[in-house]
């Protein structure tokens, strides 16, 4: 009997425990306390204007959606040229590339929106905050790890000025034009999720 008793006050304890700590795990990983943001690396933290109120994405790392968020909403959406906060050469000529891609990727995930060249009901905006190319050596022996790669900060203003998405991701490819196509690949796939 005593030893019933022992079993079930454990279990009574693992249970309370665990449905206190559930909470901390359902929660979303923020950017700001992730390694991420702690690190000072050449993707300077300039661009957007919501580093606090970007979480753990699904196809892209850091996302942010205004409340209510729906892509389908909208009919057509306007393209930026692309700033480049990051201080490598490298990083401006990504930038020249972002624009390029957003044609294509629309298109694939089916965002149903028509690209416009004036006024539109969204208006993305992009930067380059780092771009990096490993040298030969490297690239040899380093495999996908020493792949050329972007870190690409998007956000987006409705036809009102309000912004209902930001996001930063990292992205490789076997070129920089390859890691930023990858990069929009994933930002767009976010989009269509809205996560």
């Amino acid at each position: 009997m005593f030893q019933r008793s022992k079993t079930l006050s454990f279990l009574a304890a693992a249970a309370i425990t665990a449905a206190l700590s559930l909470p901390a795990f359902a929660a979303d990983k923020k950017f700001i306390d992730s390694d991420d943001a702690k690190k000072e690396d050449e993707a300077p933290q300039k661009f957007l204007k919501n580093y606090d109120k970007l979480v753990k994405g699904k196809e892209a790392d850091w996302v942010w959606f205004a409340d209510g968020f729906d892509a389908k909403a909208y009919k057509t959406v306007k393209i930026r040229e692309y700033a480049a906060t990051g201080k490598k050469s490298r990083s401006k000529a990504a930038a020249e590339e972002g624009p390029g891609y957003w044609d294509r990727w629309i298109s694939k995930e089916k965002l149903g929106w028509d690209v416009a060249r004036g006024g539109a009901d969204l208006t993305i905006e992009g930067n380059i905050a780092d771009a990096w190319e490993p040298s030969g050596a490297a690239r040899a022996w380093g495999g996908w790890m020493a792949n050329p790669g972007v870190c690409q900060e998007v956000t987006a203003r409705d036809s009102n000025g309000r912004t209902v998405f930001e996001i930063r991701h990292k992205s490789k490819g076997s070129t920089l034009s390859d890691a930023v196509e990858n990069g929009i690949e994933n930002i767009c796939k976010s989009i269509a999720k809205g996560k």
